[in-house]
């Protein structure tokens, strides 16, 4: 009979298209995936793969394998949640996906409190711009700055998230300030990398406003706030950032932009009782912390 993580297995190599690819996203060596492909075939008795320099490339019973080893995949899945649901302890893991910055700056903070009475549960948390897919069991909760719109998803406007431009008064004094945010292509920039930037720029470009080519760039947020602490030049951040580096002066206040945050789990997995503990207690924080999501006055004159 065929056993199901080698279906997993194989659906995987399928998604990755290489063994050493699926390896390293399931988390096991190359040798054991390998193993695991040979007894599949076996018990099936017919090759799934063609294997070459290029890759995997899938037989003609491969392909069909695909579609059913898929729905399988969801079936599966969906008794895992059922199972979470009906999990009435207080103990186990609690995946939660969010961003970078509320995942390093806000969440372990925050959860530690919870984390003194709730000794039994473990956080698991998942840092990643794109959103995890909660249907497929990627996380229990996640925190998104949009509002999801499956119909099996529970989801709660909890606050939101102010974003702005912030520079030192190192960098005041050596290039002034700007005073129209046209005036920003005259400015050194330290803005996030590629894919957030280009999100940026299109925003900005319905408004007719445009950016000089950024002086410094980079995918995490913590070398950012470094870079516009050092006098790199004006920054994007978030008022968390701000909050932890009150040295940071705002440039546009009246520009902040918001973005909510909601959040977010299935309505199967919201059953357990450790999941619902800590949805309940991040919603509550959310609340009180609301001032850390909004970018507070300048406290000194510019």
């Amino acid at each position: 009979m065929t056993n199901w993580s080698d279906l997993k297995y194989f659906l995987s190599m399928v998604e990755h298209g290489s063994l050493s690819a699926a390896a390293r996203a399931e988390g096991v060596s190359q040798p054991t995936l390998s193993r695991r492909l040979t007894t599949l075939e076996e018990n099936l008795k017919s090759d799934l793969f063609n294997r070459s320099v290029d890759g995997l490339q899938l037989t003609p019973t491969g392909e069909r394998l695909v579609e059913h080893a898929a729905r399988m995949k969801e079936e599966a899945i969906a008794i895992e949640r059922i199972a979470t649901g009906r999990d009435d302890r207080l103990s186990g893991k609690v995946i939660i996906s969010t961003v970078e910055i509320i995942g390093t700056e806000w969440l372990p903070q925050s959860l530690r409190e919870f984390s003194k009475v709730y000794d039994g549960v473990q956080i698991d948390l998942q840092i990643d711009a794109a959103p995890a897919d909660l249907l497929r069991r990627e996380a229990d909760i996640a925190i998104r700055m949009f509002q999801p719109q499956e119909p099996d998803l529970i989801a709660k406007r909890v606050g939101s998230i102010e974003h702005g431009l912030f520079t030192t008064q190192e960098y005041i004094d050596r290039r002034g300030l700007p005073a129209t945010m046209q005036d920003l292509l005259n400015h050194d920039m330290v803005l996030p990398g590629e894919k957030i930037l280009k999100y940026i720029r299109e925003k900005l470009k319905a408004e007719k406003i445009h950016l000089a080519a950024p002086i410094f760039t980079s995918n995490d947020s913590h070398a950012l706030a470094s870079a516009t602490l050092a006098g790199y030049g004006i920054g994007v951040h978030s008022a968390i950032t701000a909050h932890r580096h009150p040295e940071l002066i705002s440039v546009f206040p009246e520009g902040v932009r918001k973005s909510e945050l909601w959040l977010v789990t299935h309505a199967d997995v919201n059953r357990s009782a450790r999941v619902r503990a800590v949805y309940d207690y991040l919603s509550e924080k959310f609340k009180k912390d609301k001032d850390l999501f909004s970018i507070r006055p300048n406290k000194s004159k510019n």
